[in-house]
């Protein structure tokens, strides 16, 4: 009686898989010079040139924010009491606003991936509010009333609130520069 010897299956698998190891490894042996890259304008004979063909460094980490340009008045909210001005912003700031304009004050409520949310507070029975994701609750008793509204600003879509533009002119994760200008 004969025993005929068969090769399991993953026995072959496996001398396979280290066949192409060994040659993958033996492919990577050189003269240990980096291979250089040539145009094809480059003649045959030519040096290579010295450098070529080694690792340019990794370039440096950048922060996750870009830095934001420069506004004009800074982080001076204060500078916003006129309506005029283009400040840097972060959540929480409030910027008080003359009452000529019908509004009280701008409070600065989050930041989105690409949009700025604002919150609004008047006192002149009316706010007219121009934006994004616009809401405007106004009540008024005797004589004295409230407003309250939020809208949101995107760097190409920006607003207005009664008389004051409103343009977000850069945004990142946690500072923004937004400008108002009365008209």
């Amino acid at each position: 009686m004969r025993t005929r010897l068969t090769t399991p299956a993953h026995v072959s698998l496996v001398r396979f898989a280290a066949a192409v190891a060994a040659v993958a490894l033996l492919a990577g042996c050189g003269s240990g010079e980096a291979p250089t890259r040539r145009s094809a304008a480059a003649s045959s004979d030519s040096a290579p040139t010295p450098g070529a063909g080694q690792a340019s460094p990794l370039p440096q980490e950048t922060s996750t924010s870009p830095a934001l340009p420069k506004a004009s008045n800074g982080t001076d909210l204060a500078a916003c009491k006129d309506a005029d001005c283009e400040v840097e912003v972060r959540p929480g700031d409030r910027l008080k606003i003359d009452a000529k304009f019908g509004l009280d004050a701008i409070t600065v409520k989050s930041f989105g991936r690409d949009e700025i949310r604002l919150a609004l507070q008047g006192s002149s029975g009316g706010l007219h509010v121009e934006g994004r994701n616009v809401s405007v609750n106004s009540a008024c008793t005797n004589g004295r009333c409230r407003d309250e509204a939020e809208m949101s600003l995107t760097t190409d879509r920006p607003g207005r609130i009664n008389t004051i533009q409103l343009r977000l002119a850069e945004l990142n994760s946690d500072r923004a520069v937004l400008a108002l200008l009365p008209k």
